[in-house]
């Protein structure tokens, strides 16, 4: 049986080292994306890890940006409101012809993680401003078109958006909304989060003007 959990402490290590060791592009995150990442398990065993961050591009014109992008009708979403499928590594074992093959393993892990990285992403890095757009509304995932033919993501009903010059594409599927419920844990993250109560204070200083 095919399951995911979130990873922490050891199993965030072993995820790292599985996509620096395996994965094409052998590296791990940047931190900067703020990233969080998914034991993919079968039968309790890992046999994969998937990895979740911001973009690393804060804009895509007419698709997202910032708040003033939105109100000014330059972009549909908030960069806030996406997030990035940023690593995907399966072991080979349990891939077509290995010796623990599970049909569909991939689309069954990121279909896993996409239900719940709605709740765990803005858990583990809460929004700092509950006014503004937060809730994530569309999962990217990028793919380059010279090496591979993003096979995975139209499986996983990822939807192509666009190709840039260089040939890289960019893959797109919609998120499900929150509950009520998910909300309001989101809510007491924030109001105990360090940098998001920093962030809070900062807004709400008043700008001192020169005599």
């Amino acid at each position: 049986m095919l399951t995911i959990d979130q990873a922490l402490g050891s199993d965030t290590i072993w995820c790292q080292q599985q996509w620096i060791e395996h994965h094409y592009l052998h590296s791990k995150i940047d931190p900067r994306c703020r990233p969080i990442a998914y034991v993919v398990r079968v039968d309790g065993e890992r046999r994969g890890a998937l990895g979740f961050g911001r973009p690393e591009s804060t804009r895509c014109n007419g698709w997202y940006g910032s708040v003033d992008d939105v109100k000014a009708g330059r972009a549909r979403l908030t960069r806030w409101e996406i997030i990035n499928l940023a690593r995907v590594w399966l072991d080979p074992r349990i891939q077509p012809g290995g010796s623990e093959e599970i049909h569909n393993a991939a689309t069954q892990a990121i279909g896993q993680a996409l239900k719940r990285v709605v709740v765990d992403y803005l858990i583990v890095h809460p929004p700092c401003f509950l006014e503004e757009p937060y809730a994530l509304r569309e999962c990217i995932s990028y793919c380059d078109s010279s090496t591979h033919r993003g096979v995975l993501y139209r499986a996983a009903n990822f939807r192509l958006m666009r190709t840039n010059e260089r040939g890289l594409q960019t893959y797109m599927r919609p998120l499900r909304g929150l509950q009520p419920h998910e909300y309001r844990q989101i809510h007491r993250a924030s109001d105990h989060d360090e940098r998001a109560r920093y962030h809070r204070a900062r807004r709400m200083q008043p700008t001192l003007f020169a005599a």
